[in-house]
């Protein structure tokens, strides 16, 4: 078996780290997409399911072309909605479970002593 070098081994660690993030990014930016498309759809009134991938850049460069007159701001909050659900949802469900995990309750986990417990403790 063939033994790398340090360095190339932490730059291929490094390449590893560069790959996942950038997968991840662009997992994101697709469903950012698709939720924006989503969120465009239903509020145009239009059946949400039927938007697809490319609903919300068709509407906006239908908007850009001044086919769609009034549908900048629902471009504008189908796309805030999109981004800050696809990247905000996943990043606040971490944060809450790293958050919980491992850490002591703030005001304690005081509660009654049942009656076996007060014996034992020789209280009774």
């Amino acid at each position: 078996m063939m033994k790398l070098s340090p360095i190339v081994s932490h730059q291929a660690q490094m390449a590893g780290v560069t790959v996942t993030v950038l997968a991840v990014l662009l997992g994101g930016l697709v469903t950012s997409l698709w939720l924006a498309s989503f969120f465009l759809y239903a509020s145009l009134r239009i059946n949400p399911l039927h938007a697809g991938l490319w609903g919300w850049l068709d509407a906006a460069l239908a908007w850009q072309n001044g086919q769609m007159f009034v549908a900048g701001r629902r471009l504008a909050g189908a796309a805030l909605f999109g981004v800050l659900l696809a990247f905000g949802g996943p990043a606040f469900a971490l944060h809450a479970i790293w958050e919980r995990s491992g850490r002591r309750r703030l005001y304690g986990s005081a509660r009654f002593a049942s009656d076996a417990e007060i014996r034992e403790a020789g209280l009774l």
